[in-house]
Order: structure tokens, then sequence, then C-alpha cells
């Protein structure tokens, strides 16, 4: 008989409207329809740096899990609950879920990357297995010495594409450009400010979709429009609900994810899976998730790369419908979550 033993540890609000949530909210479905799930741990906290209170919720929470169970924490809290998590390692089994390292995070100094670095290498040592969400960042963790052995991929998926028939006939008007993605500086829309403002004698527009988790880089985002005089070019949506997501993506003809640092790329991926060509940077995982006939590829951080590459979508409209071909063509054999949720439950329950 299948038994109930595996717990997961969410760093906060289960909703929470990014890919690193939405991936751990399938991957809690797919425990829970294996019959592995036995409980879902909520602590709020201020990750990734915790606090006392943090731990302390933490502590009690782990203190009341059976002798022997498993329990997932998702790498954004691990590091900051390694104190409470070494307490219980003997008797619990610890498996990290690590999206991307946190000394990848964009905007750090050297010694914060390397303090980082080292505090994430120091709590994995408390961890019986790790799961991550790319073949990239696995590489990455035995780049940084973490032995391989221990640690598995299981990719992200995507829904069932949709009927992308309504692709055959667009309207007329501007060129949608759409980006989603949480404004904070490792998604980079400053970057795509700046690439596009020498583009303004093309008619195009513009859709920033994402929650200002960081208020300040929010705030610098929606100062940077005003500044290059893009108001009338750019809207900045903030969060939105899915229903108004899905408007999103019917209403856009491109994607674009000038992304510094990515685990994997959800949100390109997901763009795929709606028939858009992609515009992408080559940061982390991204040559991994975003398949090549759906792509235009740039190096992270490359603002004139970034620049002629969005000319070259507006410019040439052949190129453009080649690369929606692509996506047309990809979408239908991309990953589904239906398969991440089976192997994430398969890979954990598995666990000896």
């Amino acid at each position: 008989m299948v038994s109930a033993d595996v717990h997961f540890l969410i760093p906060g609000d289960p909703a929470t409207p990014t890919g690193g949530f939405l991936y751990d909210r399938h991957a809690i479905e797919g425990l829970r329809a294996a019959g592995r799930l036995a409980d879902t741990i909520r602590v709020d906290g201020p990750y990734p740096e915790g606090d006392t209170a943090t731990r302390t919720t933490a502590e009690t929470a782990l203190a009341a899990v059976p002798d022997g169970h498993r329990v997932v924490v998702d790498g954004l809290a691990f590091t900051a609950l390694a104190p409470a998590i070494a307490r219980h390692t003997g008797r619990l089994e610890i498996i990290a879920l690590i999206h991307h390292p946190l000394g990848d995070e964009t905007g750090l100094t050297a010694a914060a990357q390397d303090r980082w670095i080292a505090d994430e290498l120091d709590a994995l040592a408390h961890a019986r297995a790790i799961l991550v969400t790319s073949r990239t960042t696995r590489a990455r963790l035995g780049a940084l010495g973490v032995d391989t052995a221990r640690v598995t991929a299981v990719v992200p998926g995507v829904d069932p594409a949709p009927d992308l028939a309504f692709r055959r006939a667009r309207p007329p008007g501007p060129l949608r450009l759409l980006c989603v993605a949480t404004l904070i500086p490792r998604k980079a829309q400053h970057l795509l400010l700046e690439a596009l403002t020498p583009l303004t004698d093309r008619n195009w527009q513009l859709d920033l979709v994402g929650d200002a988790r960081d208020p300040v880089y929010g705030d610098r985002i929606r100062r940077k429009v005003a500044d290059l005089g893009l108001s009338d070019r750019v809207t900045l949506a903030g969060a939105v609900s899915d229903a108004v997501l899905e408007d999103h993506w019917r209403r856009a003809d491109a994607f674009v994810f000038p992304s510094l640092h990515e685990g994997w790329g959800i949100a390109p991926v997901e763009a795929v899976r709606w028939g858009l060509p992609v515009i992408t940077s080559d940061a982390g995982a991204l040559p991994e998730s975003v398949p090549k006939p759906a792509r235009l590829m740039v190096p992270a951080g490359n603002v004139s790369a970034l620049r002629d590459a969005i000319a070259r979508l507006l410019d040439d409209p052949v190129r453009r419908a080649a690369l929606a071909d692509g996506a047309r063509n990809s979408a239908s054999a991309l990953r589904s979550w239906a398969d991440m949720r089976a192997e994430f439950a398969a890979v954990i329950g598995g666990r000896p």
C-alpha cells in the first residue's frame, strides 16, 4: 500500500504568480495524485535571507513531521532554514528542490555571490537528495562541487496546446510584443526597454506582464518607460488573472525574454505553446528549454544584439512567419505538466 509520507515545505503563498511557485504547485499535485502527499507546510518569510521568526516557524513545523518521513524543501527557503533542517536530518529524509543556485541571482556583488554559493553548498550537505528543474542546473551544481549522483532533474511542463487556428488571421495594427516575467533585475526588462528605444520608427507595442516583486526595480522600470519616451508604446500590466493572461497570449504576435539567468524558462516555453515566435537570451537553461525552431537567441545582457533581433522580427515578415510556424509545430511536442507531475512523484517515491 502506498504511504502518504511526503511533506512539501513551500516558502510562502502557493498561489504566488512565479514560475517557481507554479512548478511547486504541480509537484504538490503530483504527490497528491500518487497518494504520497502527507502535508503541505507553508512557511512565510523574507527569503532568501530568512530571519529568526521564520526559522522558529520551520522548526516547529518540522518537529511535527513523523520520524522516517520525507520533506521536500523549496530552494528559495532551503539555505535560510538550514539551521532548523539540520536538527532533523537524523530522523527525516530531507530533499532539496533547487530552481537555480541563489548565488546566480543578478545584481549581487562578487562577495555576496561567493557567500550565497558557500552558504547554499553548506545547506545542501543536509539533503539526502537534490531535485533540480533542468539538466543545466544539475551541471551547474556539479561545477560547484556537488556530487551529481545526488541530483535528479525533473523539468517543467506546459498545459496541452490550445487550438492555434486563430493565428491564421492577424488583425491589422502594430506588432504586439509580450514579456511575461516578474519585475526583478534578473528578468532585465530595463534592457528590453533600452533595446526598443531606437526602434520607435517601427510599428510595435509592448506589454510587460508581471508582479513588481522588487518594488525598487518596479519603480525603476516605470521611470525608464517615461524617461525613454515610451509611455505610448509600453503597457505595464502588473500581475494579472489567468483569464487576462490568456488574453495577452492570444493578442501577442511575438514574445521577448531578456532574462540574465533562468533555471528553466517557463514563460518562453509557454509562449511556444501559444504559437509565438520567441526572442530570448541564452542565459542559464534557456538553450535547453526553448525549442530551436521557435526562437531567436541572443547573448544575455547584450542590448545591441537584442535590438538587432527585435528589428529582424519587426522588419522581416517571412522570418517572423517561419519562427511562428516553428512554434506551432513544436507546441504539440512540448513536455506536459501531467508528465512532470508523474515523474516528480515517481522520483520522490522511488528514493531508497
